[in-house]
C-alpha cells in the first residue's frame, strides 16, 4: 500500500483541482477561504491537493459558503467525495493495485463518454464473457480467471451517481481475426451488433485496407466527464491498463475522421464476418 499512501487518489485530486478553481474563481486567497468557511488554511490547502478527504457535507459546505451551490458543477464535486477510493467493487484489488491502474480504473468509472479504440483486441468494455474467459485464461503469474471476469462485469455495469455512460467504439477489423476460435469469435461479434443497437453505444469499425501507423497499433481510451470539460486518456500494453502520458483526443480524431467506416457500413460488416465464423463453427 505504500505507494497508494504517497499518491493520492484521482478522484481526490479531481476534486481539489476543482475547488481550487472555485476558490480561485471567487477570488479568495487561503486566509479568506478559510475565514469565511471556517476551515483552516492547512486544510483548505491539503483538500486542494488532494491529500485531504472531505465529507460530501464538507464540500457543500464549502460551495455554500463561496456563493456557487447552484453552479453546475458543484452536484459533481459533492458526488466525487463519495466515493473517496473509487467504486466499492475496487476496495479489495487495491492493495495489490499500482497507483497509475488504480488511478485508470477510477477514472473509466467515473467517465460519462468513454471512447475506446482497440486494434489488436475488444476493448474491455465490449468484451463479450467468452472472450474475456480466453484472453485471461494464460496469464501470468497464476491468477484466478474467475475475478477477471467479475472485474470486467464490475467495469461494464458500473455507473457513478447513477449516471448515464456513452460507449464509443473503434474496432480494427484486425482485432476481430486474432481468435482463432471461431465459436468465441462469433459471440463476441454478437455482443458488438447487440451493443450497436442500444442508446447509449456506438461501434464502428476500421476496415482492413486502412493504412497502419504507430499511433494505430495500440488500444487506448479517451474520457470525458460530466459538467466539466476535462479530458482524461487511458492506454493499454503488456502490463495492462494505465493511465496515458498525455491526451489521445488528436489520434482518436485521426483515425475516426480519416479511416473509420459508418455506423451503418460497420453494422453490415460485422453481420458479414458473423456468417463467415458462423460456417466455420
Amino acid at each position: 500500500m505504500g505507494e497508494l499512501e504517497r499518491v493520492p487518489n484521482i478522484n481526490a485530486r479531481r476534486l481539489g483541482l476543482y475547488l481550487r478553481r472555485t476558490r480561485e474563481l471567487v477570488e479568495l486567497s487561503y486566509d479568506e477561504a478559510a475565514a469565511a468557511t471556517g476551515f483552516d488554511v492547512d486544510w483548505l490547502a491539503r483538500v486542494e491537493t488532494g491529500f485531504g478527504q472531505p465529507s460530501p457535507d464538507e464540500v457543500e459546505r464549502l460551495l455554500v459558503r463561496y456563493r456557487v451551490r447552484d453552479a453546475k458543477v458543484a452536484d459533481l464535486m459533492i458526488d466525487l467525495a463519495t466515493r473517496p477510493n473509487g467504486p466499492e467493487w475496487m476496495a479489495p484489488l487495491l492493495s495489490d493495485m499500482k497507483a497509475l491502474k488504480r488511478d485508470a480504473l477510477i477514472s473509466e468509472a467515473e467517465a460519462s463518454v468513454v471512447r475506446s479504440h482497440g486494434f489488436q483486441a475488444i476493448p474491455p468494455l465490449a468484451q463479450a464473457e467468452p472472450y474475456t474467459r480466453l484472453l485471461n485464461a494464460h496469464r501470468l503469474p497464476p491468477h484466478n480467471p474467475e475475478d477477471d471476469l467479475e472485474n470486467i462485469r464490475h467495469r461494464q455495469r458500473f455507473r457513478a451517481g447513477g449516471r448515464t455512460r456513452f460507449l464509443d467504439l473503434i474496432i480494427s477489423v484486425e482485432a476481430l481475426t486474432r481468435v482463432p476460435e471461431p465459436q468465441i469469435m462469433a459471440a463476441q461479434v454478437r455482443h458488438l451488433l447487440e451493443l450497436a443497437d442500444r442508446p447509449d453505444a456506438k461501434v464502428r469499425l476500421v476496415p482492413a485496407a486502412a493504412p497502419i501507423f504507430e499511433d494505430r497499433l495500440y488500444n487506448f481510451d479517451v474520457l470525458e466527464f460530466p459538467r466539466v470539460a476535462d479530458r482524461i486518456s487511458l492506454s493499454y500494453s503488456v502490463l495492462g491498463i494505465a493511465l496515458a502520458a498525455g491526451d489521445l483526443s488528436d489520434i482518436w480524431n485521426l483515425i475516426e475522421g480519416d479511416y473509420t467506416l459508418s455506423v451503418d457500413a460497420s453494422r453490415d460488416l460485422l453481420h458479414e464476418h458473423l456468417a463467415e465464423l458462423t460456417a466455420k463453427s
